[in-house]
């Protein structure tokens, strides 16, 4: 992904690439806003198996030609082409240079992984100038999500797996923390302590009277974004990156569970939803 300053001359020229290349059926967005005075430019594409960040539906030679002809200089041309078909990594062209690193914010595919299943009215409790991912690689430990300032700090294991949809449940977890996160810190608390990892005594409509615990909801919304990418071979993400409990759960069904204890937890208006076993 890329992140320009809005308005910026370049943000301008690539607002008419993009217009161009969208009537050229390439996959390609731009977000104004996507954190203040810098707008977001990439891919959210999901339909593919997930293997690897480039979109490959994207023709990045073509980009740079197209890039090219709308007036990017050639030096920067094969640059931004990669970034914009990139839906792991950001290139920030908004931040001043001690900015750069060692974090950046989410891109336009994994805010999209957060809507698929939360929706766009809860994802938007997360505005993407509360996150903050390390670009570096944990060596030991567990993924984490730290609040500092209001802000969500994401760092993440090396050992998520070893394709995009591998790495991109890891990021939906630790997203769902950042949420509770940022709701905590603007002062609508979850109700639920941050408990057990095992989200299967919750799918049982006796509990549906006190809220799920967090880590076992954010492991829900985790396995169920996983489990609805119809293309990807999820075994192939990591051993046992779904949990026994949502194997044989209509993932659907899951998504809308995980909307309703969500909104549940944080005092929101919520419908019970009784999650489905797939048929043998």
């Amino acid at each position: 992904m890329l992140l320009v300053p809005d308005r910026a001359p370049l943000q301008l020229t690539l607002e008419r690439f993009v217009r161009r290349a969208q009537d050229e059926n390439v996959p390609l967005q731009l977000v104004r806003d996507w954190t203040p005075r810098a707008a977001a430019i990439g891919t959210a594409r999901d339909d593919d198996a997930l293997d690897a960040p480039m979109d490959p539906s994207i023709d990045r030679a073509t980009l740079r030609a197209q890039l090219l002809e709308a007036g990017v200089p050639d030096r920067a041309a094969p640059v931004l082409a990669d970034a914009l078909a990139d839906r792991e990594h950001v290139l920030d062209l908004a931040s001043a240079p001690h900015g750069h690193n060692p974090w950046r914010v989410p891109t336009l595919f994994e805010r999209a992984a957060l809507v698929d299943v939360l929706g766009d009215d809860l994802a938007r409790l997360l505005p993407m100038h509360r996150v903050r991912i390390h670009r570096g690689k944990l060596e030991r430990g567990l993924n984490h999500c730290a609040m500092e300032d209001g802000v969500a700090h994401i760092r993440l294991l090396a050992t998520n797996g070893r394709t995009l949809a591998g790495r991109t449940h890891a990021l939906v977890h630790e997203l769902g923390h950042a949420l509770i996160g940022v709701a905590r810190a603007d002062g609508r608390s979850y109700a639920a302590k941050y408990g057990t990892p095992d989200y299967a005594r919750f799918l049982d409509a006796k509990t549906f009277d006190r809220p799920c615990d967090e880590e076992a909801l954010v492991r829900a919304i985790a396995d169920a974004w996983l489990l609805r990418r119809r293309a990807v071979e999820w075994s192939r993400t990591w051993p046992g990156a779904i949990d026994d409990a949502g194997k044989d759960l209509d993932a659907d069904d899951l998504a809308a569970f995980t909307r309703f204890r969500l909104a549940q937890g944080l005092g929101l208006p919520h419908a019970p939803v009784i999650v489905r076993k797939l048929a043998p």
